[in-house]
């Protein structure tokens, strides 16, 4: 995946609604209307109902115990526009408190197979496609962004501010949990479910950045461990969305599936094929990357030239040029007409990828828009 780099900096659902639920609906659909500047708070708490209260102490309280995280998750992607569901597979491992490694391999899909989704208007099952091949890894200095389908690869050095923070935010969030606090400060929260069985989570975001990456997230915990058994993320625009499950999920276990997998460092990539994509001089200086494409630099003394953009979806690419020091516009383009011309995704970027620029300059991404809102 082009990596998210909160998580790349930062590691990886959820419907009985009581008259407290609705009142809390209620109470969303308000505060939707005002929503507060980029990443600040709004001025009023939302007021949560006691049992979903209780359950996020107990959640911040099982995921401060928890000092390794592994397990296998399945990645479904719907695109809505194009009737398209897209499946991979993979593994993920996190050692707290910044350390973490996510793969995720396309699925083979069998000559015949069928998707899961079927589209309303035809009543047709989505196209199936394998996923992308991706690995993702943060060894808390630095993160690497690899593309195994292309054999290339970006590394970005974490701020030394954001070093040592726990990584709750990325390519899975709510995966590594979230301590009660911030979770009330940055979502507004229902308890859809909650039994024996599963507790039901819905999350909609309150800060612009997460906005921008999902306008609404579930989450279905396991009542006993408190670890997620799935994730749904609904896209901006909602034409667009992503469930995770995950499965054979183990807590405090000294490298279970990675050691099978991986003889070395788990951390530590072997970049000796691949290439260095973007023009992104982002060395970090440290000694963990077995064949670095130049001699690293201190991360603070590091420079940056423009990444390129192009192809992302902009919620990454936002996520990507936030962490490396920059800001960003997005601008709505043409529509998207084509099965590669993804809906949100960049096709034109400024500063060109390449070119030097200052901290906090400010890239402009121009996005495909979705053909269905047209206007004839």
């Amino acid at each position: 995946m082009k990596l998210k780099l909160v998580l790349l900096q930062s590691a990886l659902v959820f419907t009985c609604c009581t008259a407290a639920g609705l009142l809390l609906c209620n109470q969303l659909s308000q505060a939707q209307g005002q929503q507060p500047a980029a990443n600040q708070a709004p001025q009023v708490e939302q007021q949560l109902p006691a049992a979903l209260e209780e359950i996020l102490k107990k959640w911040e309280l099982e995921s401060s115990k928890i000092e390794k995280l592994e397990g296998k998750h399945i990645r479904i992607e719907y695109e809505d526009v194009f009737k398209v569901e897209k499946q991979s597979e993979g593994i993920f491992y996190y050692e707290k408190p910044d350390k973490g490694r996510i793969d995720i391999t396309g699925m083979d899909i069998k000559k015949g197979a069928k998707g899961k989704k079927i589209d309303p208007k035809t009543g047709q099952p989505y196209q199936l496609r394998p996923g992308a091949n991706e690995c993702w890894i943060c060894d808390g200095k630095r993160i690497f962004s690899i593309n195994e389908d292309e054999k290339s690869y970006e590394v970005f050095p974490i701020p030394l501010e954001r070093r040592g923070v726990n990584i709750m935010e990325g390519p899975l969030p709510f995966l590594f949990g979230m301590p009660a606090k911030t979770a009330k400060e940055r979502y507004f929260l229902i308890l859809e479910i909650n039994n024996p069985q599963q507790i039901l989570i819905a999350a909609k975001p309150k800060r612009r950045a997460d906005a921008a990456n999902y306008s609404e997230a579930k989450i279905i915990l396991n009542p006993k461990t408190y670890l997620p058994s799935a994730v749904l993320l609904i896209h901006p625009g909602g034409k667009q969305s992503t469930v995770y499950t995950f499965k054979d999920v183990v807590a405090n276990k000294s490298r279970g599936i990675i050691r099978k997998l991986f003889t070395d460092d788990p951390f530590v990539p072997d970049l000796a094929d691949y290439r260095l994509e973007g023009k992104v001089v982002a060395v970090a200086g440290e000694e963990n990357v077995q064949r670095p494409v130049q001699q690293a630099a201190p991360v603070q003394q590091a420079t940056f030239k423009v990444p390129n953009m192009l192809g992302r979806d902009y919620k990454t690419a936002q996520k990507l040029i936030k962490d490396m020091g920059f800001e960003s516009k997005v601008y709505p383009g043409k529509p998207a007409q084509k099965p590669d011309q993804r809906i949100y995704h960049v096709y034109d970027q400024r500063p060109v990828p390449g070119e030097a620029v200052k901290p906090g300059a400010v890239i402009h991404l121009q996005l495909y828009t979705d053909p269905s809102k047209q206007q004839n």
